[in-house]
């Protein structure tokens, strides 16, 4: 994946407004899906609506970091407001706004994972995601349930703006982000080609 010098240049609210609309744009995908309980919908929606109303207060800092005007964005961000009952507009809305601002992330996550580091990458995950991702989510869970195809579901850009944004699972599971760049990079790789 190649991302322009600009964007790798970028602050760390740059970032993090990547990572919210990668978020908004997959937890707006995931509400299109008719299988959920209304357990697991009302929790994807109130994290919508998190999302939502981050956004403002991060383009604001994003442009101040960038020296920027904010004037095109805030518009932006205030049509994706207008959408919040319309899940398919607003996950193709935020969609196209979070490929115009990449997720900043310096690792290749096309990398295959080497076998030196496979044993250490399976460890990783079975100590930090196996016990919340084990099985298929209970259809009052909010947890979406396995990883492997739970991630082969989605774009590598929300892939990594979940890992990045924080493990959001519920309110007993949430947890700040423990993993370095490079161990993103490898459970990217293990969750992708070695789970099912």
């Amino acid at each position: 994946m190649l991302i322009p010098a600009a964007i790798l240049c970028a602050g760390e609210h740059q970032r993090r407004l990547a990572v919210e609309l990668a978020l908004l744009a997959g937890d707006s995908r995931l509400l299109l899906d008719d299988g959920l309980s209304s357990g697991q919908r009302a929790w994807i929606e109130g994290r919508v609506v998190s999302e939502l109303n981050l956004l403002p207060l991060l383009a604001r800092y994003a442009a101040r970091e960038q020296g920027e005007a904010l004037d095109a964005l805030s518009r932006e961000i205030d049509r994706l407001q207008q959408m919040r009952q319309q899940p398919s507009a607003l996950q193709r809305a935020a969609t196209a706004l979070s490929e115009r601002y990449p997720v900043n992330f310096p690792v290749d996550l096309q990398q295959p994972l080497q076998s030196d580091r496979q044993a250490r990458t399976e460890s990783l995950y079975n100590r930090l995601c196996l016990g919340c991702h084990a099985t298929p989510a209970g259809e009052h869970s909010v947890i979406i349930g396995t990883l492997g195809s739970f991630s082969r579901s989605m774009s590598d850009r929300e892939w990594l703006a979940r890992m990045l944004g924080g493990l959001r699972g519920d309110p007993y599971t949430g947890l700040e982000n423990p993993f370095s760049d490079s161990d993103i990079a490898r459970l990217f790789r293990y969750t992708r080609d070695s789970l099912r």
